[in-house]
């Protein structure tokens, strides 16, 4: 089955959340990262070298916006909780143009299925 390509409206939160995202370094090297497989914060700021507090901002934020989702969580040996995100778009494409500014998107329909969303 090939990725259906999906067009945003105009209006779509999602589309602005999108540019604003990829406009930003640290969002979209978070959202590559995860594209594949589910990650945590941990992961991300020790594979990404980003800020811990960065880290944990940006991926809230793409979280709110729809943008990540999370897929599952793992418990360490100690106690502590980490869940694990994954990006919910597989690529975008952005068309400027005169008259508006298109963008498709190809859903990452590949991810795992989670207990959470």
């Amino acid at each position: 089955m090939a990725d259906e390509i999906r067009t945003l409206p105009s209006d779509s939160p999602l589309k602005t959340a999108l540019l604003d995202a990829l406009a930003d370094d640290y969002s979209r090297n978070i959202m590559n990262y995860t594209i594949e497989q589910p990650r945590s914060v941990i992961d991300i700021v020790k594979e990404l070298d980003i800020p811990m507090t960065t880290a944990y901002r940006r991926v809230n934020d793409l979280t709110d916006k729809k943008i990540l989702k999370v897929t599952g969580s793992v418990v360490t040996d100690d106690g502590k909780k980490y869940f694990l995100y994954q990006c919910k778009v597989k690529a975008t494409y952005v068309v400027f143009g005169l008259e508006e500014l298109n963008v498709q998107i190809i859903d990452n329909i590949g991810f795992t299925n989670s207990a959470y969303w």
